[in-house]
């Protein structure tokens, strides 16, 4: 894999400038938007990863289940020069906490911050963090109102925050499209476009950066979109209607299997996904977009699931879908024939499923993805040879929101290996208080944010305790921010 991606990747980098423009320019991307004055420029590649319901208790019951220690996943090394936490909530949320307190309704040009996430009420920082962000009254303020994954997406997307429900779409009324930063990126700078996610590709997350909505349950037109519209040189993700006829996945193969413009690879059973998609990266032809299209039976990529095996983390997996890893690593190669560079969003969608469930397990095997996912990225950078190193690529992890309100005690059985004893009835129960969940939906929880790269310092430069002064908290259109920087917007 690594000679053959190696030449892949070297001759990629040899293709014309003139074809990266021309594909661009016969591009369109739904609704009628001015994208602003074009950004010369060397190339630039941007990875946002996304780790959906990813509260700080995740990453740190993974890390322990993983490593044996609270800090040890690929974003928690030194390499990574920028950490912030971030504020997630939206518009919904916001004039909830402003019905409340008496005060008017959310307006872009004047509001609180404090109105949508109070680090009085809450702390500056997350469980388990700051301690003193888990007492009766910040967990009721917590678990009072949260983001959904469509505004958190927005905000990342265009910097805009927006209704519970909105994809790239303005608050309130009258409304309109949002321009997100994948788009701005193609048309400013010729940059390619990629999207991965472990859920069906027209969910919320990945829908954001790629298409327009005001109902993000709207899949079918959404689907119609990002496929005939915004036509992103790559997406893998779930949602295949062989294992799963909802989320408009029967018209989206249809449209799929009739355009010409993408190489389709799809699950099959029997076959092996990762060596699917490897497959059809060495059969990209130059312009060739690529499809990949998977998902059990619930909808989403099968993440590994986590044995427990005291002393050494074990894992079962499925192989009809392919690894994120596997997928992410794939993408990179795919979007880096243009040397324009590309903007690649991977969202591990499995850890919010799981948390809605209070399926522990199930988390833990979803943020082992996630952290083999980043690790395959940082080893793409690394590769020598070729124009693409730290110099010139930003990677940042996040999560939109939290979900769950996850806890555990320090004397929880949460080791290399060891998973805390569960019982599976109604939600899963973890009897002893090893494990315990607070909601079976979001929190108004701040997350984390990692970035590295040599210009990740200077992207979020100002942005932390901008708005909530004497913390480390961005807002989560702050991501938006960052990237603009690094694109030179």
């Amino acid at each position: 894999m690594a000679i053959r991606s190696r030449s892949f990747r070297g001759c990629a980098l040899l293709l014309a400038l003139s074809f990266s423009l021309a594909a661009c320019s016969t591009t369109s991307s739904g609704p009628d938007i001015d994208y602003g004055p074009w950004v010369d420029g060397p190339p630039r590649y941007v990875f946002l990863v996304i780790g959906d319901g990813m509260g700080k208790s995740s990453e740190v019951a993974a890390s322990r289940f993983l490593y044996g220690a609270d800090s040890s996943l690929a974003w928690d090394s030194a390499a990574w020069a920028f950490r912030a936490f971030v504020a997630t909530w939206d518009v919904t949320t916001y004039n909830h906490h402003a019905s409340q307190a008496g005060a008017a309704s959310y307006d872009s040009a004047a509001f609180d911050p404090k109105l949508g996430y109070d680090p009085v009420l809450a702390g500056a920082g997350p469980w388990p963090l700051a301690l003193s962000s888990d007492s009766p009254e910040s967990r009721a303020y917590l678990l009072g109102t949260a983001t959904d994954s469509a505004a958190a997406a927005t905000a990342m997307a265009t910097g805009r925050k927006t209704d519970a429900g909105r994809i790239a779409w303005s608050p309130g009324e009258p409304s309109q499209a949002l321009v997100a930063i994948t788009m701005s990126a193609r048309y400013r700078r010729g940059a390619s476009v990629g999207a991965v996610s472990t859920v069906p590709f027209n969910h919320a997350t990945p829908a954001a950066f790629l298409a327009h909505s005001q109902a993000r349950a709207d899949y079918a037109a959404i689907a119609g979109e990002i496929i005939l519209e915004a036509r992103p040189e790559l997406v893998i993700g779930g949602g295949h209607p062989g294992w799963n006829p909802d989320y408009a996945g029967v018209y989206a193969k249809g449209l799929l299997e009739s355009e010409s413009g993408y190489l389709f690879v799809e699950r099959k059973a029997g076959r092996d996904g990762g060596a699917a998609l490897l497959d059809g990266l060495d059969r990209l032809g130059q312009g060739t977009r690529l499809f990949g299209y998977f998902g059990s039976a619930d909808g989403s990529l099968e993440a590994p699931f986590p044995q427990d095996n005291p002393g050494s983390p074990t894992f079962t997996r499925g192989t009809e879908d392919p690894s994120l890893a596997t997928a992410v690593t794939v993408a990179a190669w795919s979007l880096a024939r243009n040397p324009r560079g590309f903007v690649l969003v991977v969202e591990q969608g499995d850890i919010d499923w799981a948390n809605h469930a209070n399926d522990f397990p199930r988390m833990l095997g979803a943020m082992h993805s996630l952290d083999e996912a980043v690790r395959a990225i940082e080893s793409f950078i690394d590769l020598p040879g070729d124009a693409i190193d730290w110099d010139n690529s930003l990677v940042i992890v996040t999560a939109d929101h939290a979900t769950g309100l996850l806890r555990f005690t320090d004397s929880s059985a949460i080791g290399p290996g060891s998973l805390p004893s569960s019982r599976a009835g109604g939600t899963y129960q973890y009897p002893g208080g090893t494990v315990s969940y607070n909601t079976t939906g979001h929190a108004n929880e701040l997350v984390t944010v990692a970035a590295r790269g040599t210009g990740a310092a200077a992207a979020f430069t100002g942005l932390p305790g901008s708005q909530w002064p004497g913390t480390s908290i961005i807002d989560n259109t702050d991501i938006y921010r960052a990237i603009s920087r690094f694109l030179g917007f």
